[in-house]
């Protein structure tokens, strides 16, 4: 039994085997009371749940403890300094009619104790290293004899003879048979058919500390506040009912855009700003856009002409598009100018000749 362990178990007359494995969660009010009744003049800082694994290698400073109703289970490593027989009666927590065990392993000095009490009278006890038998009290149990009879017998590395004091067993694995017989699992190698697995039984873990040291709990968190359904707001009584805005429909089909090459010079004038059209003859039949009637308005018949029909109209007879909201600001000056330009018969079939007058606006 190369583990470490140091613990008591308390059992109120329930087996404790069967308790063990339904793994019932620990009780953290029942398992404060026995940590404070075990240190009545210490305070403690609550660790949580551990398991039994963990919990059975305690250091100093710490205490675990397991409440599971009838079955209960202290961790300590105070349980590791005593012969069993002497005990301190602080420690029987048994209520009546019940038992108590102790087990105990300690690998520094590969001493295995444990100790049976009933009804609070020692009924076996054993305390031993390799070499010496510490304490042997009570008579044996029928699961010792095969230990007795040299059936688990210490083993020694090659060339290295034994001591003519030495037990026919080893302390620490005799102490983990004797947990196993009462209380169903062991503490080393993994758990096989029918035992208890010590990672599954948790206990409660608190800190010791010597009075006013042990940290203030933090206070709890305020409750949710419940959440309320929102609260309908009554609407006025005999209130017209209230409806979108129409859309309002385009009062006409949109007009087309020729965008002018305005550049500055100085041969137009003393403003110096003249329209450079990119060609003389505009075919208009290339123009994408449909274009209202030469005043701007829609055709008397309520069709959209195409583009170079619209230009010179049916009489074959100029007329005047005006773009003044087509401006651009120029380098430098800062000025602005739209453009009246006018189309007139060119004498071929879809073309016109357009002819631009600059007209300036304020800068």
């Amino acid at each position: 039994m190369a583990a470490r362990v140091s613990t008591i178990w308390f059992l109120g007359g329930a087996d404790a085997r069967t308790e063990l494995s339904r793994y019932p969660q620990p009780d953290q009010t029942e398992a404060l009371k026995i940590a404070m009744s075990l240190y009545p003049d210490k305070e403690f800082e609550s660790l949580g749940p551990q398991p039994l694994s963990m919990a059975a290698t305690v250091s100093p400073g710490y205490v675990f403890v397991g409440a599971y109703g009838r079955v209960s289970v202290v961790c300590s490593s105070e349980l590791s300094t005593f012969v069993p027989s002497k005990l301190p009666d602080s420690w029987h927590l048994s209520a009546e009619g019940g038992s108590t065990l102790l087990i105990s392993s300690v690998p520094e000095t590969a001493q295995g104790s444990f100790a049976l009490w009933e009804d609070g009278e020692l009924r076996r006890s054993f305390s031993a290293i390799p070499i010496d038998i510490v304490e042997n009290l009570g008579i044996p149990q029928t699961w010792e004899l095969e230990f007795w009879a040299g059936n688990h017998p210490l083993r020694y590395p090659p060339g290295i003879l034994p001591d003519p004091q030495s037990l026919p067993f080893h302390p620490q694995q005799f102490a983990e048979s004797a947990n196993l017989e009462w209380l169903g699992f062991r503490y080393t190698g993994a758990p096989r058919e029918h035992e208890l697995d010590t990672t599954q039984i948790l206990l409660w873990g608190f800190k010791i500390h010597r009075p006013g040291e042990a940290p203030k709990p933090a206070p709890p968190a305020p409750a949710p506040m419940p959440e309320q359904a929102p609260t309908e707001v009554p609407m006025p009584e005999n209130m017209p009912p209230i409806h979108d805005a129409p859309v309002a429909k385009p009062r006409g089909p949109p007009r087309s855009v020729l965008r002018l090459q305005v550049a500055p010079s100085s041969l137009t004038g003393s403003r110096g700003y003249r329209c450079d059209p990119p060609e003389r003859y505009a075919d208009y039949r290339a123009v994408d856009h449909p274009s209202p009637d030469g005043d701007g308005s829609p055709a008397p018949d309520g069709r959209r002409k195409s583009a170079y029909r619209n230009d010179i109209d049916d009489n074959r007879q100029e007329h005047v598009h005006v773009a003044q909201r087509d401006t651009e600001r120029r380098d430098g000056t800062g000025r602005e100018h739209g453009c009246e330009h006018r189309h007139r018969d060119s004498g071929e079939p879809g073309r016109a000749v357009l002819s631009h007058r600059p007209v300036l606006t304020r800068s």
